[in-house]
């Protein structure tokens, strides 16, 4: 189990530094992925980023999701390792797993919102349902299934994206 002590030696800080800044292990979690998933530390949440709502905005759904594959081709270059180190602590650290928990559901919940607007428009497949797609689309937003195509399969972010966008379109859309 990674301690505050660690994290503090790791980064040649004392703990009692990470300790005022962050509170906790779990609020420093917190940031980490936040600051992985936004790209900076404002505090802006990120449904109400530019480049969320530009996708938002769009009234073509295929190009709404090459917009999103690629914002997710930017995102999870930060945001899988985090993932990764953080499924290989949940497994002894109570905190650690909670806060992969609560990633996963707030992805559900965005994706969930996501599939929402698809089927407002009328863009989902027929006889798929508004809760089928945000299933699909949170299992192919997810850090684990970039990690196993870009980290491990070795593919570039662009094709990544590519796939990404054709799968959601194919799995989404007539």
């Amino acid at each position: 189990m990674t301690t505050i002590s660690d994290i503090a030696e790791a980064t040649s800080v004392s703990p009692e530094t990470i300790y005022k800044a962050f509170r906790s292990k779990r609020a420093l979690l917190d940031a980490a992925i936040t600051a992985a998933i936004r790209g900076d530390n404002e505090t802006t949440p990120l449904r109400s980023r530019p480049v969320i709502d530009a996708i938002r905005q769009e009234q073509d759904p295929r190009r709404q999701l090459e917009m999103y594959g690629n914002f997710l081709a930017e995102v999870n270059p930060q945001l899988a390792p985090l993932v990764r180190v953080m499924r290989d602590a949940a497994t002894s650290d109570a905190d650690v797993a909670a806060a992969l928990t609560q990633l996963k559901a707030d992805r559900l919940d965005g994706m969930s919102e996501f599939a929402a607007l698809l089927a407002a428009r009328g863009a989902l497949r027929h006889g798929l349902s508004q809760t089928q797609a945000a299933d699909v689309l949170w299992t192919l937003n997810s850090p684990e299934l970039y990690e196993l195509l870009v980290l491990e399969r070795r593919w570039n972010k662009r094709r990544y994206a590519q796939w990404v966008t054709h799968q959601l379109a194919a799995a989404l859309l007539d």
